[in-house]
This record gives C-alpha cells, structure tokens and sequence, in this order.
C-alpha cells in the first residue's frame, strides 16, 4: 500500500478509526466494541498478507492489530464518555427548560459589542411572542415593552453596565392583542479585563398574577377601610340615639347590644359571599330569628319572594330596618300576642339596570289595636334614614285598625 513504507504495518489498520468511531458516537460502546472486530477482521482478510486468507501471519502483522484494538478501544471508551456527556448535558437542558417554563421564567443574553440578543425557547413564552420571532437586538426587545417603561428599562440597563452592578427592574410588555403583561428582569453584565462590557445575562420573569394580586389586595385594603370607617360610623351613631332615646339604663344596654347583633348578622351573612351581595331572604331569616322567622314549623312569620340579591350597603341598611320593625313587633305590634301573625312580602317592579326596583311590604294582624303615635321615636327614624337617606327609597306608613302596614320602595341599583 501507499502508505506502509511511511507508517509501517498499522497501515490497514489505520484505515479502519473513522468507521469505529462513527459508530461509537451514534451507537454508543456495545456497537464501537463491533465496529472494533469487524474492522480488524476486515483489514486481516484484506489488507495483510496472504491476502483474502487468515491463514497464520507474522509477529508483526499480529502485534500490529493488537495495538490498533487496544487503540480502538481507548478511542470507544473516550466517545462513549462523551456521547454520555452530551446526553446528560441534552437532559440537564430539557429540564432547565422545562423548569423555566414552569415557573414563567425565560433567560437570555445580550451580546453588547454586536447588538445581538439570544432567548431560549421559554422567553418567548414568557412575553408572549408565540410562534413569532424572537428579537435581534436591544431596540427590537424595548421595542415590546410599554411605552412609559421603555425609557426606565433603557437607563437601568445602561446604568448597570456602567455601576459594574446586577440590575433589577420590572416593566411591562405589551401583547400583540393589548394586553399588558408584567416582567420581572435582572440581569448582570460581564466585563473583561480591562473592564470593558461583554455581553449581558439575565432572566426574566413573569410576575402579572403577582401584580393582579397586589392590586387585589390593594383595592381590598381601600375597601375595608371605607367599609370599617362606615360601620364604626353607624355603631357611634345607632350609640348616640340608643342613648339619647332611653332612660333606662337597663334598657339603653339592652337596645344597643341588640342592634349591635343585628349588624353583625348582615355582617356575617356578607362575609359568607366575600361582601358582594347578600340574599334578601337569608337577611330576613337571620334578623326574625329570635322570633321564629324562618323555622319550617312556624307559622306566625311569613316570609314570600323572589330570589333577590342585595348589594353590601342595601343589605346593611335594610337589616337595620327589620331589625326595627321586628323589635317593634315584638314589644308593642303582632309578635306580642300570641295570635298575632307577621307577613313580609316583596317582589321587584320594573326593568334594565336603571329601572328595577325592590317592592316590600310588612303587615301585622291580629296584634293589640294600633294608634298612630304621638311622636317619632328613635326606632322610626332608624328606619327612615335606612330606608329613605341612605338607599334613596321610598316608605309608607299604614297605621290600620288591623295592624301595622309599612310599603317600601328600593332602587336596585343604588350603591
């Protein structure tokens, strides 16, 4: 052969490297250690003398083909450790990415000297970018970041490549269909030494739930304030009037902690829908209940309607109102006797959102005789402003032989 005066007798053997270590770095050890046997059967048969004949062959034909197995073998060995080496870097990768993925988190890098900008595949996810491309430099990316935070995210950027220090911002991104998406970024700058920038890496994160949150939490701290400000408000004045209204002392304890219950049932059944609404009927049951109201076997309350809910302010205000009512009745109307009988009625009168309004009705019978009274107690004047100032409602007052007659009329729509 051409080459054999040069290198010797390895010369068929020499020949055969490529194709084992082709096959170690597709196949792995097991077809490297074939390719090994294959390929020195092969350059035996072929290549040594006699050809075409394994006939026995010389010392030197034989030493020869020892060391290019034990060659091939170190040769394997090292691919098959690097196969390994890539298939565990692959792994490592996919659950990087997956990771990432996971949490909303993408990373990428921001080549400073050539303007270029790589993501891996989850930051695309992480601002929405979809199947689109990806951007190529830093104008192309603050170009996907909302208009009044692009100028921040710009000097911050700059800022650290300068300080010499991590950056952290947060920003938002604006989705091709509007919708704004927040990003948490940090990021730190390479230098060289000499202290000249290289390129910048970073990670960003998706923190738009965290955001919604915040501004949750915030809206509901605002409205539990204003919600706290309101009740403290009506106990110091349901404490003024109690007062004012009442001479016994007994009797001023015992008022005022009974209205003070009857703002925490409403309060109670509030917290149960996370203060949105409020059913009419749970208000009512949970007001008359002392009384009776509500229980499957009573018969002197009647309670009949339409499934109405009621707004957080609507229902306070009218469970302060038959809390009145029913104390009245309780003390002076139907519910002091024993056969005297309480229906409570409503039904909502017309339509569209600034139109319905709720219809209620409270009648006695059979309770002493009614006179209309002499002068307006606290009791009645709670329930006028509940009614009247506060829901912007109307009230009738009926004081008929038969029993006590009240009409109300509430905007549905009133806050």
């Amino acid at each position: 052969m051409a080459l054999e005066p040069a290198i010797g007798p390895m010369t068929p053997y020499i020949t055969m490297f490529p194709a084992v270590l082709l096959a170690s770095v597709i196949g792995g050890f097991g077809p490297g250690l074939l390719a090994i046997l294959l390929s020195a059967a092969t350059a035996q048969y072929i290549f040594v003398e006699p050809r075409f004949s394994f006939a026995p062959v010389s010392v030197t034909s034989v030493t020869s083909a020892f060391f290019y197995v034990l060659s091939a073998f170190l040769m394997v060995l090292t691919a098959t450790a690097m196969r390994r080496a890539v298939e565990r870097l692959e792994t490592a990768q996919q659950k990087l990415l997956a990771a990432l993925e996971a949490s909303n988190t993408g990373t990428w890098r921001w080549d400073i000297k050539s303007d270029a900008v790589e993501w891996d595949p989850a930051m695309a996810n992480v601002v929405g970018l979809g199947e689109r491309l990806p951007p190529r430099n830093l104008e192309e990316f603050l170009a996907l970041i909302h208009p009044r935070d692009r100028e921040r995210v710009r000097r911050a950027t700059a800022q650290a490549i300068v300080d010499r220090v991590p950056s952290e911002i947060e920003f938002r991104i604006v989705l091709p269909d509007g919708e704004e998406r927040w990003i948490y970024d940090r990021g730190r700058g390479v230098h060289d030494g000499e202290g000249r920038p290289l390129y910048m890496v970073g990670a960003c994160l998706n923190i738009t739930e965290r955001k919604r949150a915040e501004q949750r939490q915030n809206l509901l701290l605002h409205e539990l304030n204003h919600r706290v400000k309101n009740t403290l408000a009506t106990v110091q004045s349901l404490a003024v009037q109690t007062f004012r209204s009442s001479k016994n002392p007994a009797d001023i304890q015992k008022d005022f902690m009974a209205r003070l219950l009857a703002l925490s049932a409403t309060h109670n059944i509030l917290t149960q829908t996370l203060w949105e609404s409020a059913s009419i009927r749970d208000i009512l049951e949970a007001e008359l209940s002392p009384y009776g109201g509500g229980g499957p076997e009573q018969e002197r309350i009647r309670i009949e309607g339409e499934d109405v809910l009621l707004k957080p302010q609507q229902a306070l205000s009218l469970g302060m109102a038959i809390h009145e009512l029913s104390t009245n009745a309780a003390k002076h109307g139907a519910l002091s006797t024993a056969d005297g009988q309480t229906s409570i009625s409503w039904h909502v009168e017309g339509a569209g959102q600034e139109g319905r309004q709720l219809v209620l009705r409270w009648s006695e019978q059979g309770g002493p005789s009614v006179d209309g009274p002499r002068s307006r107690g606290f009791g009645t004047r709670l329930i006028e402003r509940s009614v009247v100032h506060e829901l912007g409602g109307t009230m009738e007052v009926n004081f008929a032989p038969a029993g006590l007659e009240y009409l109300f009329k509430v905007p549905l729509t009133a806050s």
